[in-house]
């Protein structure tokens, strides 16, 4: 076909009243493609409400997870600041059973920790053992023992 063109035995297809071949305007083509349709935003849209849908539980359980981690790590720095104040003392540190105010300082919003009988540490920094609670803002408690002689309150989540 294009050998007949050339030898004028067909005529070009025109795109105007003139005769001139027709060009294709770019700008027109582009102002056309350019965005995206409505269907596919919704579906965007709908794709992404279902993954945030699915994140979001596993997202709010990592983070009490990590609150709970805080909370243990805050009571067991007390419990070595404690130990510390009562060897560099040289006497035996005696702590009622009750809320712990100064460990709440570490302790994640909401959370608090609680004696929940009297606890003794010798002069040696040694410790007597001792049952504690943490309790979370939700209402879920952790009953833990301060282990002696070592006093750490392990976690086990």
């Amino acid at each position: 076909m294009p050998i007949l063109i050339r030898a004028g035995l067909i005529n070009r297809p025109t795109g105007s009243a003139r005769g001139r071949p027709m060009a294709s305007n770019p700008a027109r083509r582009n102002r056309r493609q350019a965005g995206y349709s409505l269907l596919e935003v919704l579906i965007a849209m709908a794709i992404l409400a279902l993954a945030v849908a699915l994140f979001i539980p596993s997202m709010s359980a990592m983070y009490e997870r990590h609150q709970v981690r805080q909370a243990f790590a805050a009571l067991n720095a007390w419990v070595l600041e404690e130990r510390t104040s009562a060897r560099l003392a040289g006497h035996a540190a005696d702590h009622p059973a009750g809320l712990i105010p100064s460990a709440g300082a570490d302790m994640p919003d909401g959370w608090t920790a609680e004696l929940l009988e009297p606890w003794r540490i010798h002069p040696s920094g040694a410790c007597a053992a001792a049952r504690i609670r943490i309790a979370s803002p939700r209402d879920r408690i952790w009953d833990r023992t301060l282990q002696a002689p070592a006093c750490r309150a392990t976690l086990q989540v």
